[in-house]
């Protein structure tokens, strides 16, 4: 498959590199393509992630290191962050990783 892809900087976006703009173009087998372009990419300030996407990839990355319990409580101590006197809970739960 990584032979049939090719990468190239769009001449229309050139310029605009800090905004990451992005161009998929796809040549399926009977010649006809599909095409899609996102200016913004997902979890950008000007797209954000729905607070279900941030869930869902906060429970992916952490299933790396820690069990589901503990991701759990960390995603619930996180979410109320701002109302924790101490950070020695989520310490404790980060220790187990």
């Amino acid at each position: 498959m990584a032979r049939k892809v090719s990468i190239a900087v769009d001449p229309e976006f050139a310029e605009l590199l800090d905004d990451s703009p992005s161009r998929v173009t796809v040549t399926l087998n009977n010649g006809r393509t599909v095409e899609r372009m996102r200016y913004y990419a997902s979890g950008t300030p000007q797209m954000p992630l729905t607070p279900a996407q941030v869930e869902e990839k906060f429970f992916d990355c952490a299933s790396h290191t820690v069990d589901r319990p503990a991701a759990s409580q960390i995603f619930a101590f996180m979410n109320r962050f701002e109302q924790e006197l101490s950070l020695a809970p989520l310490w404790s739960l980060t220790k187990k990783a």
